[in-house]
This record gives C-alpha cells, structure tokens and sequence, in this order.
C-alpha cells in the first residue's frame, strides 16, 4: 500500500545519520481540515522540524460515515519565509503529496475504493503562542491547493485547509 511504504521511508530516512547535525523539533497536535466542502473534520497532525526553518509535515483526517469510508493523508516539506519583523509570526511554503481515500462497502455488495494521489503547493501562517526553553506552542493556518488530477487542463483545482494547534519539543 503507497501510503504504508512511504511512511516507513520517510522513517528510515528521519532516523538516518542525517539529523545528527542539526537541531530537530518533534511536532504533535489536533488539526481541523476543511476539504472544499465547508466542513470541518476532525484530524491529527505531526511534524518534524529543523533549526534551520524546513519541516516535513504529515496531516489525516478519516471518517466513516454509513457504507463509505474517507480518509485523507498529506505530507508536506515547507521552508520559513521571513516577511514578518515580529519572530512569532511566520510564514511557510513548499510542496505537499495527498493521498485520499474513498471506499464503498454496500452490505451484500462487492466494495469498491479509489486511491488519488496528487502532488501541490502548500502555503500557511503559523503563531508561537508560547515559547519556554525546549518547547513551544503553536497555532498554525495551512492551506495546500492541488491540480485536480486531468482536469488541470482547464485550470481545475483541489484545495485543503488546515488549522491546528500543537506542541513542538526541541531534541
């Protein structure tokens, strides 16, 4: 399953040598996703960051409602963009993948799933509400927008909303 392999690759890789030589921040919260339909559901967020600015990011949301199960995973690597004087406030971009899930289970049926995975932009504002030696507290506004799959040919667009609270811990 895609999203399986490349959570253990992404694994492999934050375990690496690599981080040795930069200071990391480990990231966790409560998210709230609104998916183009003006409803906001429910969903987590972790993250892993580094002292230079980059962080990988990975947000989910999943709801069962009747036959149907929906869940939405996005990974993202964004980069600090430095345009505001006041060190609380930043802002973010970079590249996210999204794979969402849609699956049809009628009782007595065959079931029926989609997988649609789909690479984009994500942009965000984020807000350090309190800061304390290794640890920080964060409120954060991530917005991805997606090309919708073919249809990008007539500039047809998916877009995400993120908000989210969460701690960050240095290593």
């Amino acid at each position: 399953m895609f999203p399986r392999t490349l959570v253990r690759g992404l694994m492999l890789w934050i375990t690496s040598a690599t981080w040795a030589q930069a200071g990391v921040w480990l990231q966790a919260g409560e998210s709230v996703m609104e998916q183009g339909d003006f409803l906001l559901h429910p969903g987590i967020q972790l993250g892993l960051g580094l002292d230079d600015g980059s962080r990988y990011r990975l947000d989910f949301t999943g709801r069962r409602f009747g036959s149907f199960l929906e869940m939405t995973t996005m990974i993202s690597r964004d980069e600090v963009l430095k345009i505001f004087p006041w060190p609380e406030l930043t802002a973010r971009y970079g590249v996210t993948i999204m794979d969402a899930y849609t699956s049809y289970d009628p009782p007595g049926e065959a079931k029926t799933s989609v997988h649609d995975v789909n690479i984009g932009l994500c942009l965000g504002l984020g807000y350090t509400m309190w800061s304390e030696d290794r640890w920080r507290i964060n409120a954060e506004w991530n917005s991805q927008i997606y090309a919708a799959g073919f249809a990008f040919l007539f500039l047809t667009t998916a877009r995400k909303s993120i908000f989210s609270l969460g701690a960050e811990v240095a290593l």
